[in-house]
């Protein structure tokens, strides 16, 4: 029997032990791989135009009002091509629980549809929103979760003047990702009594090289204004916004460092079983001949093979929790970010090769320990 297959024969001694391990290896890695493709994902533009827009808010919290003079300022910047005023509130569709709640923006319909350019309407749909000052166009996110459909109307609680508002759906936007419902910016006024100030604008740069002029312009601009403002990219808004759950980087480095650790802990703890059931076996391996390296190098090998093997199943499980969480997020407002829920060859490299170490470094104790004893002491503990 050659070395190589010695070691596969201690593996299979025990299969129970070894499927876990594997197993447990597998999943382990699939995790460390699937945070690293996600924390790519998340750098990533979601969408065609997401890389071309700017956001400009208030600098105290994304709640707090901006004076909507400030869209003069903002139009003369040579790189925006189109501004929008966007304002942004909560409502709720029959009744105040979570799942029902709806996200409602009022907004300048003309403007809002050349700087949302991945929303797009059907001409008919187009047109009926613009010929009713009080209906809405919904997406399609939205339309799936309640049922709604052109011509319906909505009524929805929300903490405007009498404390309902009513709409009808005049189109659905094409765009998937979307989870909105839109009105005029007019009629939210209405409602609201608040014709002053806004939520935020939403530039649309004239490209994508233009993005960053624009943010450092009118943080400059806004700086020392009566209302401070700041702006920052869509992509920069959107991450800061998730981040309202949490350090969203952190969490993701929080999982990796306890995968690795996991991973280390696995395998170091199937080693030492391993190397306290065979020190009867490694005793005659010496009476024999076999030098203490190579008595090291047989329990090293065995940890080397969980790595290799809990290392391929994790790959195949990186595919698998990408494309299931991905077609999972498909159907959410998110459903850009499920596109980009790809492996690299660099991020399979990373958590094989991660796997393979950590195997081998949880290897490394028990077997010099098996080395360190005499053949006499190794025999008499199992004697």
């Amino acid at each position: 029997m050659t070395r190589t297959g010695f070691v596969f024969r201690q593996v299979k001694a025990r299969p129970l032990r070894a499927f876990l391990t594997a197993g447990a290896f597998a999943f382990s890695v699939g995790l460390l791989g699937f945070v690293m493709v996600l924390g790519r994902a998340l750098e990533q533009d979601w969408s065609v135009f997401q890389g071309q827009r700017v956001i400009v808010m208030a600098k105290t919290s994304m709640f707090d009002k901006l004076p909507l003079a400030y869209l003069g300022k903002i139009q003369v910047d040579p790189g925006v091509e189109e501004v929008v005023p966007f304002d942004f509130v909560m409502g709720a569709y029959k009744d105040m629980r979570a799942e029902n709640q709806v996200p409602v923006s009022g907004s300048d319909s003309v403007k809002l549809l050349t700087v949302y350019r991945e929303a797009t309407l059907s001409e008919a749909h187009r047109k009926a929103w613009m010929d009713d000052p009080t209906g809405s166009v919904i997406g399609p996110i939205l339309a799936k979760k309640f049922g709604w459909k052109v011509g319906d109307r909505i009524v929805l609680k929300m903490a405007v003047q009498g404390g309902v508002l009513e709409t009808t759906v005049r189109g659905i936007f094409d765009y998937k990702a979307d989870n909105g419902l839109y009105i005029h910016r007019k009629y939210l006024e209405q409602l609201t009594g608040d014709t002053g100030t806004v939520g935020m604008f939403w530039i649309l740069a004239k490209t994508r090289n233009d993005v960053d002029r624009i943010t450092k312009n009118m943080n400059a601009e806004f700086e020392n204004a009566p209302v401070p403002a700041r702006a920052m990219s869509e992509k920069q808004w959107q991450l800061n916004f998730m981040q309202m759950l949490g350090n969203v980087k952190l969490l993701f480095g929080s999982i990796a460092m306890a995968t690795a650790f996991t991973l280390l802990l696995i395998t170091a703890n199937s080693l030492a079983m391993s190397a306290r059931e065979r020190r009867n076996q490694t005793g005659v391996l010496r009476v024999l001949g076999f030098q203490k390296g190579e008595v090291a190098g047989f329990l090293f090998g065995e940890a080397l093979l969980y790595g290799i093997f809990g290392g391929l199943l994790g790959i195949a499980l990186i595919f698998t929790f990408c494309t299931t969480i991905g077609a999972a997020v498909d159907k959410t407002q998110y459903a850009g970010l499920g596109a980009l829920l790809v492996p690299e060859a660099r991020v399979i490299l990373i958590a094989f090769g991660t796997s393979t170490l950590l195997a081998a470094l949880a290897g490394v104790v028990p077997a010099l320990g098996l080395t360190r004893r005499s053949i006499t002491d190794l025999l008499r503990e199992t004697s």
